[in-house]
């Protein structure tokens, strides 16, 4: 137990010291390097692999810190859909979550492909690392991780989850600044709907601080204080939640031991949108639920878990899977790029396409919030499209990504060619559906 708060303490001195970094360094405000992965960095240097070598003095965590990672990527999970309002879908919202269908499983096929490539040249390479740069790229770390930690418990992949974590490190940092370069260069080329120099951003979100009489609330109290305290009626949902996807993992394990391999994170992730969509029309329950809190609790457990997982990386994996990471990568990488700037062109609606395609290609590397950020650069204010039509295609993005949580990620252990074959034909099918709708709808927009 004590050990426990020591490591949740150590990572609290680390998130500390790096939300002051962001807020004086400018370097780190230019690009938005967040504070998580600032920390976990600061973990890396000030821990056993590096600090460690040269000096008795290291920041040191504990054999359990690990184990802290399912935990918290449980309670993430179980907070994907809790609250959320499903809505309409307008057509150019529907044209960006072909693009992404797109981009998730280019990125599946590529890393397969030259993860396969790999094993020639790398003894011992499991090819499941392959399925590890979509999580990360296109799900961010809480998928990456996650992923990771399956694969790991599973006695697959050494250090899953810390693989996991570095693929979805290399995709935010590439995502971020890549899509700076990207944004400012069409900047240039006056190719933005809105001229917005990063200048003029505003302060709190280069530095990351909020100044006293501009503090956003972080959510709505459903209950009074006197009865029960507001984030407590939340986490009691969540906790219910959990509860449930352990119930009906046990009821699957029972019917088929397949089903071991179905971590309990992806169970609390399948019963928290059976609860959506079975509560979707009930106003009793919905008004029990303040999506804004339930957001900030699966924010704060995304950061600490961040921070944890790069901190406590071990180097040693770079001896083992450097090669693959950097090729994959690479490879995940420009075909992401390729996607969501060049092939967009024939996928999305000409109106605002520029603002959807670099928030695209910034989720496709990250997460949402990456997408957004870089989007509001060069619309602020949110004045075109492009926030609604990634918002959207995120949301419909878990029809194709929840098969590869659930279904894949175990498959790829012990059926690898099926999962690599229909890789290819799901990538297919969006590709066609992709250009016919895209083509179809943009010229009736501009007959209409």
């Amino acid at each position: 137990m004590t050990s426990g708060l020591i490591d949740f303490a150590l990572v609290s001195v680390l998130l500390i010291i790096a939300t002051y970094m962001r807020r004086h360094i400018k370097i780190l405000q230019r690009y938005y390097i967040p504070a998580a992965l600032i920390a976990g960095i600061l973990g890396i240097l000030l821990g056993p692999h590096v600090l460690g070598t040269i000096s008795p003095v290291h920041l040191s965590f504990s054999k359990g810190a690990s184990g802290w990672t399912g935990i918290l990527t449980t309670i993430i999970f179980a907070c994907s859909f809790l609250g959320l309002k499903l809505e309409n879908v307008s057509r150019s919202a529907m044209q960006t979550y072909l693009l992404a269908g797109i981009i998730h499983q280019a990125q599946v096929v590529v890393g397969l492909t030259l993860t396969l490539l790999c094993m020639y040249f790398v003894t011992d390479l499991p090819f499941g690392l392959g399925i590890l740069p979509v999580m990360a790229l296109y799900g961010g770390h809480g998928f990456a991780i996650a992923t990771g930690s399956v694969l790991e418990e599973a006695q697959y992949l050494a250090n899953g989850s810390q693989v996991g974590a570095t693929f979805a490190t290399i995709g935010v940092l590439a995502g971020i600044i890549w899509g700076m370069i990207e944004v400012n260069r069409e900047a240039r080329r006056g190719g933005t709907s809105i001229k917005m120099k990063i200048e003029d951003m505003p302060e709190e979100l280069l530095t990351g601080y909020c100044p006293p009489g501009n503090r956003r609330s972080i959510g709505s109290a459903v209950t009074d204080s006197s009865t029960l305290d507001p984030l407590a009626s939340q986490f009691m949902l969540v906790g219910f939640i959990v509860l449930c996807g352990f119930g009906l993992r046990t009821v699957l394990i029972n019917i088929h031991p397949f089903f071991l391999n179905l971590p309990l994170l992806a169970c609390s992730l399948i019963f928290s949108a059976i609860f959506t969509i079975c509560t979707q029309k009930v106003d009793r329950v919905n008004n029990m639920i303040d999506r804004a809190t339930i957001t900030r609790i699966s924010g704060f457990c995304l950061e600490y878990m961040i921070a944890l997982n790069i901190s406590i990386t071990n180097l040693s994996l770079f001896l083992d899977y450097g090669v693959a990471i950097v090729v994959v990568s690479i490879g995940c990488l420009i075909v992401t790029y390729y996607c969501s700037f060049i092939l967009a062109r024939k996928v999305l609606a000409k109106n605002g396409r520029f603002e959807t395609e670099v928030g695209m290609f910034g989720q496709a590397c990250g997460v949402l919030a990456t997408g957004l950020l870089l989007l509001k650069v060069i619309d602020p204010d949110f004045k075109t499209n492009g926030a609604t039509n990634i918002t959207s295609s995120s949301t419909l993005g878990y029809t194709f990504q929840l098969p590869y949580v659930l279904i894949m990620v175990p498959l790829i252990m012990i059926k690898p060619q099926f999962v690599f074959i229909v890789s290819w034909v799901l990538l297919v099918v969006f590709l066609v559906a992709g250009l016919f709708f895209g083509h179809r709808w943009n010229k009736e927009e501009v007959n209409g």
